[in-house]
């Protein structure tokens, strides 16, 4: 995962601060969206959003909904997106606030461009393991997906450590149709071991 599929999802009601940030940030190789508000920023996550990936960086006093409310209605809506927030009033209860909702970090304008990037970087970083943790569910769950109804419920079986003998007595079947079935589960599992079964299942 690279910078150029991440996005910074700028945020500040005032028109220098958005152009600077967002010039500064372009120079840098970041790609960034600009919003002038908290709330122009929901209308449009809420038109696609959820398939967004980067990080929010906002600002916290703004006309409307703050950097602070934006995070909280992020979290009870499940988005994901981690946040770096900014203010020009240095006050120590909203930054405690602000890390309370789980804030990357917390800058004080004017902050340092090193302080900004490494904020960014650290924002990046966890959405770089949300981002594998997902694609890497999905792609188990795609290969439990592809096992037939009997074959799950071998697999399960298997999980639970039943040898074949006890598999073939659970679901009424042979010994050697068991063994069939629990190669094909390990082939579409893409399995080297019942511990890898094991881990892949419960990842899933």
């Amino acid at each position: 995962m690279d910078n150029e599929r991440l996005c910074v999802f700028l945020i500040d009601d005032d028109a220098s601060v958005r152009d600077s940030l967002s010039l500064l940030l372009g120079v840098r190789g970041y790609a960034t969206r600009v919003f002038d508000s908290a709330d122009a920023f929901l209308r449009a996550a809420g038109e696609g959003g959820d398939a967004w990936a980067g990080c929010v960086l906002t600002d916290i006093r703004m006309p409307g909904t703050s950097g602070l409310e934006l995070q909280r209605i992020a979290a009870e809506c499940g988005m994901p997106l981690p946040f770096v927030v900014m203010s020009a009033h240095g006050d120590a209860a909203v930054a405690r606030q602000a890390f309370r909702q789980a804030a990357i970090d917390f800058l004080e304008k004017p902050f340092d461009d090193a302080d900004l990037f490494a904020a960014i970087e650290q924002a990046f970083a966890r959405e770089r393991e949300r981002l594998a943790a997902a694609r890497r569910e999905r792609s188990v769950g795609g290969r439990l997906g592809s096992l037939t109804e009997r074959e799950r419920e071998v697999c399960e079986l298997m999980v639970q450590g039943l040898s074949n003998h006890e598999i073939a007595a659970c679901l009424g079947i042979s010994h050697r149709t068991a063994q069939v079935h629990r190669g094909r589960v390990m082939q579409k599992m893409e399995a080297e071991s019942l511990a890898a079964l094991i881990a892949a299942c419960r990842e899933a």
